[in-house]
């Protein structure tokens, strides 16, 4: 994902209220609303384990040192003697008795179910005194809160509700449940030309009220719905009802009229629209193919290059496969090519973002084509369009460029990578003559374990070179056996522009006296609150033990082989008060975390951030578009592994995704990240793990570290 680019501020996106809740909801209802498919569950025998009542006795590091403390011998524990069991009858038994046994036992699987979810409950109340928010506000149908113009006309009466369908009418459809009088329909009523998509949006609050279906039909006015279109935004943002309620017919010329108007807004508009666009292709993944698309439907060439080159990074991979897909559709019915678009006036401006868009995506094949001669010329062009002209820097981020480089010459075409291989040794040789071998030096590249000696090249290097020569590396090391043109392996890659050895995330770097301490962020919004209760689920099944502090949660694991985890988690709604008590905590019982989790939205990576130490083994983003982090991360831990997010996070792959890492720690002492990805693979189903990056193959991850060590030598 290029640097810097993420969907904007939902305030600031649009006036329409739905594209705000969009834009907002993008991750939160997408990356915790759907389940992963087929994903395995990690199943226990142990019993739950029940949280002491609130304060909660103090935890000691000193005693989660200790291995599992012996039972005592003074006493013995009872043991109840059970007779053997009988054979069971199940065709003689009695109906009523085991209608009875069957209702016990549901009855207690539910007495216990509630156990844990009132534990869960405890800990979630258990947050820092000074760190309580205020009463909840009153809520509308949609669930969010209810803007201060909402409360203040529900103290009003039907004067205020009236000015408020005047003045707002977006939001009094959208609380219209919170005024259920005859006056407020009156009000809604009369708002409808004003707001009809609105209207719609609302008809599961108007539908159940009196003379709520008359308001919806004023909505479903063809003509009254062309004319509120906008920039076509509000016919998606509504679309399930519309097709629920209007005849195919309407629906299909109304879709018509949308996908124009959103085509021109975009063309007025590309770096405002583009957002917004992507934002409604991830929220329609659930969508016929067909109808999800459809809404590129008016869009030139041009606009597709456009929206991909701005939004690109940030989809859905099925969303950035589909306009892909659209674009080589179109460009044939223009009759033109990829190499015309690299080169006219409009469009080659975008270039170097569209080609890292889709090839980080993925789509280098569909990109390069099968024309040995063209996809030269189409590497030629890209090369120009990345590589920074003498005296200025890059316009994209040196690494994504170095890893985009080495990602598109990763192809199964041996006559179109060999064309790559080729232009890219020939702009390499144009960029200078070899450092002399007075030049080189040593460097040290810390790995995390010791200091490792390399070769860097001289000083005589340009930006330029270094980067293709870096890019040449990463190529060469992926060949696997496979044959390179004689023209690149003349080049000798490897020798001049040394990868940097990746850090190694060892048993001394992640346990200290066989603990292994893990710092986890949760953030007070309804996506935090359901992460952090599925974090306590799926640590209670597993057997850990959970503790409630002031502020914060502790997670302890059962020992096993001599190794414990602790994981020290924020609780939603504790704030600075709960962190600063948790670092409290860790300071004085001498625990440092070796591992830094993100669990939360892209707009809270900054509070984490600060979380991050120079010694921090492994840092993982499992917010959308985390992989963006990584420059800032290894500035800050220059040594550690970071696991990230090319765009969408999802919390059930975070969860099943750590809880593989937890296992692996604790069955083997280490991280092989062999072993955390296979397993992953058979175990996770959702297609979104396809984005989650794995730290040691990560292209961008590699060129990083290399670029660091480049420009330390010179």
């Amino acid at each position: 994902m290029l640097p810097g680019r993420s969907l904007p501020a939902p305030a600031a996106a649009s006036p329409s209220r739905w594209t705000s809740r969009l834009l907002l909801s993008v991750c939160t209802v997408l990356a915790t609303g759907f389940p992963a498919l087929g994903m395995a569950q990690p199943v226990t025998a142990t019993a739950l384990i029940t949280l002491a009542e609130l304060p909660p006795t103090p935890i000691h590091a000193a005693e989660l040192m200790a291995p599992e403390r012996p039972k005592p011998q003074g006493r013995t524990q009872p043991v109840t003697a059970r007779p053997p069991a009988r054979p069971s009858n199940a065709l003689n038994a009695d109906p009523q008795t085991v209608e009875a046994r069957t209702a016990a036992a549901k009855a207690a699987k539910a007495a216990k179910a509630a156990e844990a979810r009132a534990a869960d409950e405890r800990i979630m109340s258990s947050r820092a005194a000074d760190s309580r928010p205020a009463d909840g506000q009153t809520a509308c149908a949609d669930h969010e809160p209810a803007s201060q113009q909402v409360l203040d006309a529900l103290f009003g009466g039907d004067a205020a509700f009236a000015e408020l369908a005047r003045r707002s009418p977006a939001e009094a459809f959208r609380c219209s449940s919170l005024f259920p009088g005859d006056g407020a329909l009156a009000a809604l009523r009369d708002a409808v030309p004003l707001a009809p998509f609105d209207a719609v949006g609302a008809a599961d609050q108007l539908g159940t009220r009196p003379g709520g279906e008359d308001i919806i039909a004023r909505a479903l006015d063809l003509g009254l719905l062309t004319r509120s279109l906008e920039g076509g935004m509000p016919f998606y943002e509504t679309r399930h009802e519309l097709r629920k309620r209007l005849p195919k017919t309407d629906l299909r010329a109304l879709e018509i009229h949308a996908a124009k108007a959103l085509a021109a807004s975009l063309a007025r508009d590309p770096a405002g629209m583009a957002p917004k666009i992507g934002a409604l292709l991830d929220d329609m993944v659930d969508d016929p193919p067909a109808d999800r698309f459809r809404i590129t439907m008016a869009m030139s060439s041009e606009d597709l290059l456009g929206l991909i080159a701005r939004i690109g990074p940030q989809l859905y991979t099925s969303s950035l496969d589909g306009l892909v897909n659209i674009l080589r559709i179109q460009v044939k019915l223009e009759k033109r090519s990829f190499l015309t678009l690299a080169r006219e006036e409009r469009t080659r401006p975008l270039w170097a973002e569209f080609f890292v868009a889709t090839v980080g995506g993925g789509r280098a094949a569909s990109l390069f084509g099968t024309n040995p001669a063209i996809a030269r010329e189409l590497m030629r062009e890209s090369l120009r369009a990345l590589l920074p002209a003498d005296g200025k820097p890059p316009a994209i981020d040196t690494a994504v460029v170095i890893g985009a480089l080495a990602d598109a010459m990763d192809l199964d075409s041996p006559p179109i990578r060999a064309a790559l291989e080729d232009e890219l040794a020939a702009r390499y040789r144009a960029a200078g003559e070899p450092p002399a071998k007075a030049g080189l030096q040593d460097v040290s590249i810390r790995n995390g374990t010791g200091d490792t000696p390399a070769r860097s090249s001289g000083t005589g290097d340009t930006p330029a070179r270094g980067m293709i020569g870096l890019a040449g590396s990463l190529h060469a090391a992926r060949l696997s056996g496979r044959a390179a043109t004689p023209a690149f392996e003349a080049e000798r890659f490897p020798q001049n522009h040394p990868l940097a050895a990746l850090p190694v995330l060892s048993g001394e770097r992640l346990f200290r006296n066989g603990i292994n301490v893990q710092r986890m962020t949760f953030y007070d919004d309804p996506d935090g609150r359901a992460s952090f209760r599925g974090f306590l689920r799926q640590h209670r099944a597993q057997g850990w033990a959970l503790h409630a502090q002031s502020g914060f949660a502790v997670a302890i694991s059962p020992e096993r082989h001599g190794r414990r985890i602790i994981i020290v988690a924020d609780i939603p709604g504790a704030g600075d008060a709960g962190r600063a008590a948790a670092w409290d905590w860790m300071a004085r019982e001498g625990l440092a975390p070796s591992i830094v989790i993100h669990r939360g939205h892209s707009y809270h990576e900054d509070a984490t951030m600060t979380e991050i130490a120079p010694g921090t083994a492994l840092v993982f983003w499992g917010s959308c578009g985390g992989h963006t982090r990584l420059r800032s991360t290894l500035e800050r831990a220059p040594d550690a592994l970071v696991l990230a997010t090319q765009n969408i996070g999802v919390s059930t792959v975070n969860e099943a995704l750590l809880g593989i890492m937890e296992e692996r720690l604790l069955a083997d002492g280490a991280i092989d990240w062999n072993a955390v990805w296979k397993e992953a693979r058979g175990r996770i189903r959702d297609r979104r793990f396809a984005s989650y990056k794995r730290p040691d193959q990560d292209s961008a991850n590699l060129a990083f570290r290399a670029w660091q060590v480049r420009t330390a030598s010179h």
